[in-house]
């Protein structure tokens, strides 16, 4: 992702958050299924595992 550091870890975290929500509350959402916000949340844990502590999440989250 290409932003200034200050902003970089801000909008990892919201991305994070946001296919979290989706994942967990998909009628809210149209147009996204359930498992491809899994599959994005997932892809992001894995790449950001330092965020991912910072929030307080882990990958398991997103599982029923």
């Amino acid at each position: 992702m290409r932003a200034r550091p200050e902003v970089r870890d801000g909008l990892i975290a919201f991305k994070i958050r946001r296919w979290k929500t989706i994942a967990l509350n998909p009628l809210g959402f149209d147009g996204y299924s359930v498992t491809r916000a899994r599959k994005n949340y997932w892809r992001l844990c894995t790449r950001y595992p330092e965020i991912m502590t910072k929030l307080g999440l882990s990958a398991t989250s997103v599982v029923y």
